[in-house]
């Protein structure tokens, strides 16, 4: 993928024309655009964003190039590589992204899915069973009781369906459902109880909500696998380029022995206890969802407790005194994090430790990821700097150092303004993200 100057220069022109003209803050999007809305994830990259990005890159691409995003989430960044022939490979920590994503990219055949759907809702109405069948601890706080028995339901119908790509769907459809009809508040990812007064007063049709968002679900399929059929990229009603999506804990492996031309990807800003509880957020989803529909390969146990996987991602196990005896090598190797770190004073640095170990933890699975590409691969890294104590870490400049330290520089920067953070502006005591950095690197030579 070595790119001629006058090749390399082209390149550049269409990426600073993105940054001049292109909708980067994302204005003109779409909540209904290419199945995203299936499921509110946390933090969802702005799809619109990421297109752009990528058809200004997909000229200096092989033709048959592949695509990792090693913390897909729910898979925006792999959804718009496959708008333009890009094949797939995504894998996360959290067994429900998987599942999302599974969802998304599996087959596009509506006739059988509605067929299925048709069927699904005879065997609802044909089981008049009460019985509840999951039980954790704090069912009854987060789930009324008919709740409860309208989730079984459901679910024993689900596990009937014998083609696994629709359950799939089903089980995605469902955990939108139960983060919308639990007890949880919608308003923060952190698990968090409604008001009992609140509580009581809702009225919640569980089938009803689930047909609902089924039927609109249906349309969004039909709408993304028309584009893909006109750009002639399905094979019958699977995407015909590579795809492959797997558990993986990215500070571990790769899970894949592929080498990969492009990565797209939002690492996570800072450890997930602190910044956004993907895990938290996916704890009752979880609950409720048949084990033998999730990657047989996730090798903790998930449902532990309700911040485990949240514990498990990057930055997430604490050790003060691993932090003690190798800060001073980690602030060695990267300049703005130990200018950044000699700026705070002395009696609050230890709350900066998290800080540490998550960046710690980010550079150790950037040895993974950069293993797995290609020499000359494009890396493409969406990014925001988010506060801690008031003080603003610079995650790119960070993420610049640990890239230029293996030696693939920086080609592009752009910023893009968080529209859901203009508030902020107005309330000058709130600290939090309004940018977000696109940093593009590739190796030279």
């Amino acid at each position: 993928m070595q790119l001629a100057n006058n090749q390399h220069n082209e390149l550049l022109i269409r990426l600073q024309n993105v940054r001049k003209f292109g909708d980067l803050n994302g204005t003109t999007a779409k909540k209904a655009e290419n199945l995203h809305r299936l499921f509110l994830y946390p933090a969802m990259m702005v799809p619109i964003t990421q297109s752009l990005i990528i058809e200004a890159l997909s000229e200096a691409l092989p033709k048959n190039a592949i695509a990792m995003d090693p913390y897909m989430g729910s898979g925006t960044s792999l959804m718009s590589c496959m708008e333009y022939g890009i094949g797939i490979y995504g894998q996360d920590i959290n067994p429900l992204a998987v599942l999302i994503v599974n969802a998304k990219i599996s087959s596009y055949n509506t006739l059988q899915i509605k067929q299925s759907y048709a069927s699904l809702i005879d065997r609802i109405k044909q089981d008049k069973s009460s019985t509840i069948d999951v039980q954790f601890p704090g069912v009854d706080k987060w789930f009324s009781r008919q709740v409860q028995q309208d989730l079984s339901r459901l679910r024993r119908c689900i596990i009937a369906e014998k083609k696994q790509s629709i359950r799939y769907l089903y089980w995605v459809v469902m955990s939108e459902i139960i983060r919308l009809d639990s007890n949880d508040r919608t308003s923060t990812y952190k698990l968090h109880q409604r008001p009992i007064e609140d509580i009581v007063k809702r009225e919640i049709n569980v089938i009803r909500d689930f047909c609902v968002l089924f039927e609109r679900c249906l349309n969004d399929i039909e709408d993304f696998k028309q584009k893909l059929r006109l750009k002639k990229l399905l094979n019958g009603y699977i995407y015909s380029k590579y795809h492959q999506i797997h558990w993986g804990n990215s500070l571990k492996k790769i899970n894949n022995d592929l080498k990969f031309d492009l990565l797209v990807s939002s690492p996570p800003y800072g450890d997930n206890h602190t910044t956004v509880t993907y895990g938290q957020h996916s704890y009752l989803q979880l609950q409720w969802i048949d084990p033998l529909d999730l990657d047989c390969n996730i090798d903790y146990d998930y449902l532990r407790t309700t911040q485990e996987i949240d514990r498990q991602s990057l930055g997430g196990k604490l050790d003060s005194k691993w932090i003690n005896n190798n800060l001073p090598d980690i602030l060695s190797r990267i300049p703005s994090l130990n200018l950044f770190y000699n700026s705070i004073p002395e009696s609050d640095r230890a709350k900066y430790f998290k800080t540490i170990s998550f960046i710690a933890d980010f550079e150790q699975s950037l040895d993974n990821i950069v293993a797995s590409m290609k020499d000359n691969a494009f890396y493409v890294w969406t990014i925001g700097n988010r506060y801690v104590n008031k003080r603003e870490v610079p995650n790119d400049k960070i993420l610049i150092d640990l890239m230029t330290n293996k030696h693939i520089p920086l080609i592009f920067n752009a910023e893009r303004e968080i529209l859901n953070k203009k508030q902020s502006k107005r309330n000058r005591s709130s600290q939090t993200m309004e940018k977000e950095h696109i940093l593009i690197f590739q190796r030279q030579g």
